[in-house]
């Protein structure tokens, strides 16, 4: 399989609830292109200092296409812990970080810190890719973030996508409002983001929603 065409959709918003969107997006317009692609979905820790910098700070480094995956995520680490000591405001900041590629043939790498999600929905399934990283027992406290150690622990999975597949990005804001299967159900009729995003934001979530949708397509 190759000569794959991407078309994704993206959309994120502040939400009725929070003064500030803190989540941010890779790339922030909807588009399409042949592969390769990446894509990437940050949530800013909420209630924090500066979590709408650090969220932009991850999110702009994908723009350096050369580098892996994994050294954008270690580069960002690197430039929040270092914002934060040059601004006193700014101690706290952190963000959560999912990052993909998608070369010629499908073959999909992701890379993955805190716990935003990625899923992957085939004709018949949907399968979560990413672990989140919470303290047990507790749903909303991360084991690690961007900013919040220097060396973190980054999940790297590598999955081979078919043509047909979609490919999901979100935030908490998004995943929290809806089940697994809503998500399945949805993506298999071919919403886009701004659809999944706009039916989240029906609930009066008290989060920002975010989500990034990616359809692989052949030539």
């Amino acid at each position: 399989m190759n000569n794959l065409k991407i078309i994704w959709s993206v959309r994120t918003e502040c939400g009725p609830e929070r003064e500030k969107n803190e989540d941010a997006i890779y790339p922030n317009k909807s588009g399409n292109k042949m592969a390769p692609f990446r894509a990437a979905i940050c949530d800013g820790l909420g209630g924090h200092a500066k979590g709408e910098v650090a969220s932009k700070i991850a999110a702009d480094s994908m723009s350096n296409e050369e580098d892996s995956l994994l050294k954008i995520i270690e580069d960002a680490n690197y430039k929040i812990n270092n914002y934060q000591e040059k601004n006193i405001e700014a101690k706290g900041m952190g963000t959560t970080m999912t990052a993909l590629s998608i070369n010629e043939n499908g073959l999909m790498e992701v890379a993955h810190v805190g716990d935003s999600r990625c899923y992957v929905v085939s004709e018949r399934n949907i399968i979560k890719i990413t672990e989140d990283q919470i303290v047990p027992g507790y749903k909303n406290v991360l084991k690690q973030a961007l900013g919040t150690k220097e060396k973190l622990e980054i999940q790297k999975i590598d999955f081979q996508l078919n043509e047909g597949d979609v490919v999901f990005l979100c935030t908490d804001g998004l995943y929290n409002e809806f089940g697994e299967e809503y998500f399945k159900k949805r993506l298999q009729e071919g919403v886009s983001a701004n659809t999944l995003v706009g039916e989240a934001l029906l609930q009066k979530p008290k989060d920002n929603v975010s989500a990034i949708v990616i359809n692989v397509m052949s030539k």
